[in-house]
């Protein structure tokens, strides 16, 4: 009898076991990741930033900096949103968060994040591409899909993005 309660404890061990490693998130984008474009134009970086939180949730941050690695200067935005990653097929959607867009009236191209304005923005569709990593898995390529903006129009090819992860 002992011996058959022996083997009944190491089942439910291993089972509970196995249960919390499956639990875990999974996805290789776990962590903060950057994209850094130098504007010539403007002598600043504009920064992407995307904080992958778990395998469907990451903040979303566009910022502005004097220096590639340096602290940012101001804000244009920041907004939770969610992702899907399927095999290398990426798609991301945001609606709610603060945002500053430039007007006449308002030209500055950033704000501290203290004057940021809630908002909701309206996309009118949910931005898909491809994931490409290097071997080491420190950089992705983000390639987005073609899109049509009208049925009398030839699809918006947008440039490929590439991110390097920070933490």
């Amino acid at each position: 009898m002992k011996q058959y309660f022996s083997l009944t404890l190491v089942a439910v061990i291993a089972i509970l076991v196995s249960c919390a490693e499956n639990e875990e998130p999974s996805s290789p984008l776990l962590g903060t990741w950057e994209s850094r474009v130098y504007v010539d134009s403007l002598n600043l970086w504009f920064v992407e930033t995307m904080e992958f939180k778990n395998d469907s949730i990451f903040d979303l941050t566009q910022s502005f900096r004097s220096s590639e690695t340096g602290p940012d200067l101001g804000y244009r935005l920041m907004a939770p949103s969610w992702y899907n990653l399927e095999g290398s097929t990426f798609k991301f959607y945001y609606s709610n968060g603060l945002f500053h867009f430039s007007t006449p009236n308002d030209p500055a191209l950033y704000v501290p994040k203290s004057e940021l304005k809630v908002g909701v923005a309206d996309i009118f569709r949910i931005p898909e591409g491809v994931l490409t990593f290097t071997s080491d898995r420190k950089k992705f390529k983000y390639e987005e899909n073609c899109f049509v903006v009208s049925p009398n129009n030839p699809c918006i090819q947008l440039p490929p993005k590439e991110y390097i992860r920070v933490k």
